[in-house]
Formats: C-alpha cells, structure tokens, sequence
C-alpha cells in the first residue's frame, strides 16, 4: 500500500474518532446534569420532611389517664419522631367539659404548629376549635367529631357501624333470638352512635332478639357497676349484654359476679385495653370490639404536619376556597377481638 494511501486512511479514522468523541460528550454532560437535579430536586423534597424542632404538635384528651388514649399519643409521638418535632401530650384527668375546654383553650393561647383533639361534646368544643383555625393553627378531630366546627379533618372509628358489628356478633351468637340489653353513656356523642347503630341493627335484621333495655352506665366503674346490678334485677333472664365503654364492662362484670351470674350472662365490650383483653382471654368477657387507637394518633399527626408544613398544597388558600385536599373524614376501622386473636391485640403500652 502505497503512502498516499495509507494518510488518507489514518485522516478518515481520526475523523470518525473525533466525531464519536464530540457527540458522546454532550450525552455525558445531560446525564450529569440530569442526575444533580435530580438530587437536587430529592434534597429540596426530602427537606420538607425534616421538621422544625421548634414546631409544637399538641394531642388534647379529657380523662388523661385512661388506657385508650395512651395508645392514641403512641401513634401521634412515633410520627412526629419521623419529621423530627416535638410532640406535647395535653388536656385534662377530669371527666368534665368545661374544664376539658378550658384546657384545650389554654393549649390553643400556646399557638402550637398543630392540634389532634378528642371532642367530647361535639357541639361546646366548636368555638375552641374554630378559634384555633382562625388563628391559623390546624385542627384535626380523632376518635370523637366535632363535624360542625371548622376543624380540617375527622380520623377515627365509624361508632356506628362498629355497634352495628356487635349487634350482628351478638345476634349470629343467639342463633336470631333470644333477649339482650345495653349498657352505655348518655353523656358522650361517640358513644351515643355505638348504641345506636346496636340498638337499631337489633331491631332491623334481628327481630326475634329483644333489647330488654339502654341502661345508662354514668361515667365511671361504680356507677356501671350499679346501673348493671339493677339491670339484672328488673330483666334477669338476658343472654347478652352489650357495654359500649370500658368502664360499662369493667362495671357489668362485677355485677354479675355479684349476682352469682358470671357466665351465664356474656359480655360484648368496646376497646382492647389490658383490663379487656385480660378479661377475654379468662372468659369473663365473651368479645370486644376492637377501634384503631395508635391508627388515629399516627394519621392526625401526619395530617398535620404536611398541612402545617406546606407538603399539602393543591391551590394557593385551600382551605379558605374549601379545595379538598384533605379527607374530610377517615376511618380508622374496627374488629371484633375473641379468646381466638386476644393476643393480638396487646402493645408494649399494655
């Protein structure tokens, strides 16, 4: 081959060399850039998530002590932990709605980053609650609504339907007949609905039950304990006995050991406390419906950490143009918790 040739072959290879060189490198730029703002899109979101250590979250309960809300504040703290704010647990030990108000006003003067709160009377917890939305600080309800109010959201248990569950549970249990009665609280609306999604299932899909009577169990153990005893005394020939509260069930088993009737009259109750579950697991209590406690703590604290932090913007002003972007209500669900899955139902709280 002569000379000639061979340049001009060596000129086309390093042509083509070159020109595989120039349009590679452009491709290598983009896949740079692409990739630092990618990272510098994940930096800007995941920032987002990490909270504000100055940022305050309040869970306010009444009758601070009782096992249900532990759990609830269980859920509320382990999501705030996620962001990295600080959550407070407040409210009031008292059984009392004024003072369960004034708490809760106390809170709202604190102007934290967000409240959960349990209303226990839908109606006089309204103005708290809206005073705090105009205050710019948002609200969600969890386990009893205060649908009325300006609050943003409702996380909690649908009472009725779960009283719904036991009457089907009690009325498969009887076979579709036989007598049952009720033992409750007039004083408190979520608890009101038990009741009433029980004692109007009872009536409708079970008509050869008859719900002998709603007795009223007060506010505490010693008073269900009394209002069960004179229930037993005017119907003493009952099968079942639904108690749409702790303290109701806590109540009608000592009645009925009292009366030489443990056993022979079997117990549906509300919640999976210790004391309940304990009861299930020794046949004192035949079944228990089961809320969603640590459920509603978790979700309300993550509503309201991406509403106060902005994560939750689908139109600028949402909530003053009522834009939903947030569940207006969601529910927590509920079971029915038997000797058969008690187990399950224990937490390191309890």
């Amino acid at each position: 081959m002569s000379k000639k040739i061979v340049s001009i072959v060596l000129a086309i290879v390093l042509v083509v060399s070159l020109s595989l060189v120039s349009c590679s490198t452009p491709g290598k730029s983009d896949q740079t850039a692409a990739q630092t703002t990618a990272n510098s899109s994940d930096q800007k979101a995941g920032s987002a998530f990490t909270g504000n250590e100055s940022q305050e979250f309040y869970m306010v309960t009444f009758v601070s002590g009782y096992p249900f809300w532990k759990d609830c504040y269980n859920g509320f703290k382990e999501a705030g932990a996620l962001y990295g704010v600080k959550t407070v647990y407040g409210g009031t030990t008292e059984y009392d709605v004024n003072a369960a108000i004034t708490a809760l006003d106390q809170i709202i003067a604190k102007k934290p980053a967000g409240i959960a709160v349990t209303a226990m009377d839908a109606k006089a917890y309204a103005p708290s609650i809206n005073k705090a939305i105009e205050q710019g600080i948002p609200v969600i309800t969890f386990d009893s609504d205060s649908p009325m109010s300006k609050r943003i959201s409702f996380i909690g248990t649908q009472n009725y339907s779960a009283g719904v569950t036991a009457a089907r549970y009690i009325g498969e249990k009887l076979g579709g007949k036989g007598k049952v009665a009720a033992l409750t609280t007039l004083a408190q609306s979520n608890i009101k609905e038990r009741t009433d999604g029980f004692q109007e299932t009872i009536k409708s899909e079970f008509p050869g039950i008859e719900l002998v009577q709603v007795a009223d169990a007060g506010t505490d153990q010693v008073a269900a304990a009394t209002s069960a005893a004179n229930l037993l005394k005017s119907n003493p020939d009952i099968q079942y006995l639904f108690c749409a509260l702790v303290t109701a069930s806590v109540g009608a088993q000592q009645a009925l050991t009292e009366a030489g009737k443990k056993g022979k009259v079997k117990i549906v109750a509300f919640d999976t406390d210790t004391v309940t579950l304990d009861a299930i697991k020794s046949g004192d209590v035949d079944a228990s419906i089961s809320q969603a406690p640590w459920a509603m703590g978790y979700w309300a604290m993550n509503y309201l950490y991406f509403i106060k932090n902005g994560l939750v913007n689908p139109v600028d002003n949402w909530q003053g143009k009522g834009y939903p972007a947030i569940p207006v209500t969601a529910d927590s669900g509920s079971t029915v918790v038997t000797k058969d899955n008690a187990d399950n139902f224990y937490t390191p709280e309890n």
